[in-house]
């Protein structure tokens, strides 16, 4: 069966082309204009593990490597492109082009996002102009395109998959999503086996592609089943019998998907058995869906970081799951009378559908998950709405091109209006700490954004300010280890030692191996009089880290003076081993005086004398010389 073709448009192909080039412009106009300014701001969050501290990305070759230095297809299982090559080997590009500048990378975001929006605009035009909408938009099918591309090119909701450059895992596997689509359309046209076989190949490339940039590319395959026969055949049946090749050949991108998890989920948090029950998940994502939802339409107010209660029994989620109980329904129903809302409406669900049943228990909800489905939505709504002004416009007998005047000058502005808010969200990215405080702002009480905001203003010196949000980051959150650690140095650093030796009392209860915690608890016993205790803390510090070198230089000297001498050493020289700086040296050096080994103390004084010159350090200067005169005097073991 050959699927219902475009009616000739009554315009030459260079002048179509001519229009084409001039709405390209304008996209690529539009979002340089409003991402631009944006480009030099600093990496925020993730990017720190993903480019800053990802080594994969600092050579191209040889593409995979090895475990000591990993190639661009082997993304550390840390990072948040771990089991997405491509997205990696799109860093290791930018980093060979530009090192660690930022711009580089978000242009490349920019450019990808300019792409996907040319690609949107295909696919709708082509659409609007199919047999199915019986001509209704054949003479204005572009124009409804390029305006369906320009809001959602300037919605907000896709500032953080341009701007936030470790979204670019979205911002790519919706381009290829997007263009897995357009082949398939030209697939379905072609009238040749030759090019039929060429749009098959490129539609299972693209596809594969984007499961290769993040996995919510799963659903690709199926929603190119319903577009043929929502909008060109009218049967299941009849879209598998006439393109089971291209079914075929979309399907598997599906296999590197499973290849790359076959070892577990890709990141420690995300699947089942990770802390929330499954039913506990499923219920909290019918109120995330209706958000989603809300965003779509209103998208405000934006945070980096949405905390979401968990709902734990029906009888608190009840009202959100009857409401997406009967949405479903209602979807159900569409799709089986082949409506293109039962398509929009069934896209919408499936590319979020994986983040909807699979818990991600650090990141109940994302703005960015919206990137693919919104491309539905912001067509679906500039078609319609031009549909319902057109048919009232002919009701009342009104001349068509007023109401289509009138309606187009709207869409402008709600695009104007979507364009002033993205500007007014990208401001927040010009420092990550702005993120977090307008996050403080719209949602106080996420433990997440109180937690990251005291952080960053604890790192940047302003103590005092940093204390409240990490006491409401405990409140909130009194099981992170993490965030009574940071709360306890915050504490210690304004004098307040009794209270950071709670906390750090209660890090090490939460988590026993936290280091850096059982550290400064044998600190502050230390300076308490309680050498003993300290000791077993410090003991515990070195089995948790074995190249603490400060750990084992304080436990060293407690153990020296419990007359624990030849123990001493041992954790001297291996604080020596790991660090060689002037207090390793000298400490080490007093030891081996105190068991007669002077020549060896008298090197390592000589080393700790020349760290000491090198720095210009005159008070351990003094200190070292002071020494290795003590030491020459002593007596050389027999």
């Amino acid at each position: 069966m050959v699927p219902p073709r475009p009616q000739a448009k009554p315009h030459s192909k260079a002048g179509l082309w001519a229009l084409a080039a001039v709405g390209a412009l304008a996209l690529a106009g539009a979002v340089w204009w409003l991402y631009g300014p944006a480009s030099g701001y600093p990496f925020v969050f993730d990017d720190q593990g993903t480019i800053v501290d990802n080594l994969s990305i600092r050579r191209l070759w040889p593409p995979v490597g090895t475990e000591e230095a990993p190639g661009p297809l082997c993304a550390p299982r840390t990072t948040a492109v771990h089991g997405r090559p491509l997205v990696n080997l799109s860093f290791a590009v930018n980093y060979a082009l530009g090192g660690l500048n930022p711009i580089g990378y978000r242009h490349f975001n920019m450019a990808i996002h300019l792409v996907t929006a040319l690609l949107l605009w295909a696919i709708v035009t082509r659409t609007l102009q199919l047999d199915f909408f019986a001509g209704r938009f054949e003479r204005i099918a572009g124009v409804l395109g390029f305006a369906s591309a320009l809001v959602w090119a300037l919605h907000p909701v896709n500032t953080e998959s341009v701007v936030y450059v470790t979204q670019r895992t979205e911002s790519m596997m919706g381009m290829f999503y997007l263009a897995t689509l357009y082949s398939a359309l030209h697939y379905w046209s072609a009238q040749s086996t030759g090019s039929r076989t060429l749009w098959l190949i490129t539609a299972a490339t693209a596809c594969i592609a984007g499961m290769l940039c993040k996995e919510m590319a799963a659903s690709a395959p199926a929603m190119c089943l319903l577009y043929e026969r929502t909008f060109l055949t009218g049967s299941f049946r009849r879209a598998v019998r006439r393109s089971w090749p291209l079914y075929a050949g979309l399907l598997l991108s599906w296999f590197p998907v499973i290849f790359l998890n076959f070892g577990g989920p890709r990141t420690p948090a995300s699947g089942f058995g990770r802390g929330v029950a499954a039913y506990e998940w499923w219920l909290t994502q019918t109120e995330v869906f209706f958000l989603y939802l809300k965003l779509a339409v209103w998208p405000w107010p934006l945070v980096i970081h949405y905390q979401i209660p968990y709902l734990h029994t029906f009888g608190e989620a009840w009202p959100w799951v009857l409401s997406a109980a009967t949405l479903a329904f209602a979807t159900c129903a569409l799709v089986y009378r082949q409506t293109s809302a039962g398509f929009v409406a069934t896209w919408f669900v499936a590319v979020l559908s994986p983040t909807l049943v699979i818990p991600l228990v650090n990141e109940i909800a994302a703005e960015r998950r919206l990137y693919v489905p919104l491309a539905a939505v912001a067509p679906f709504l500039i078609a319609g709405g031009y549909a319902v002004v057109q048919y009232f416009g002919n009701r009342f007998g009104r001349k068509a091109l007023a109401p289509t005047i009138t309606y187009f000058a709207l869409t402008a502005s709600l695009a104007v209006g979507f364009a002033i808010l993205c500007s007014h969200r990208l401001a927040s990215y010009r420092q990550e700490l702005f993120l977090w405080q307008d996050a403080v702002r719209h949602q106080p009480e996420d433990p997440m954004a109180q937690f990251n905001l005291g952080t960053l203003l604890a790192e940047t010196g302003r103590i005092p300010e940093a204390i409240p949000h990490l006491e409401a980051a405990v409140r909130l959150d009194s099981d992170s280890a993490q965030a009574q650690f940071n709360l306890a140095r915050a504490l210690e650093q304004v004098g307040q030692s009794q209270k950071a030796f709670e906390h750090y009392q209660a890090t090490v209860d939460l988590q026993s191996d936290h280091a850096a915690a059982h550290y400064n608890l044998a600190r502050l016993l230390e300076e308490d009089g309680r050498p003993q205790d300290a000791l077993t803390h410090y003991e515990q510090a070195v089995a948790a880290k074995p190249d603490f070198s400060e750990a084992r230089g304080n436990l060293g000297i407690l153990l020296l003076g419990a007359g624990r001498t030849e123990e001493a050493i041992r954790q001297f020289e291996a604080a020596l081993k790991e660090k060689e700086d002037f207090g390793n040296c000298l400490n080490l050096a007093s030891a081996y005086s105190m068991v007669h080994r002077r020549d060896q103390a008298i090197r390592l004084a000589e080393r700790a004398l020349n760290l000491a010159r090198h720095d210009g350090n005159e008070t351990m200067i003094q200190r070292a010389e002071e020494a290795l005169s003590y030491f020459r005097t002593q007596p050389a073991r027999h």
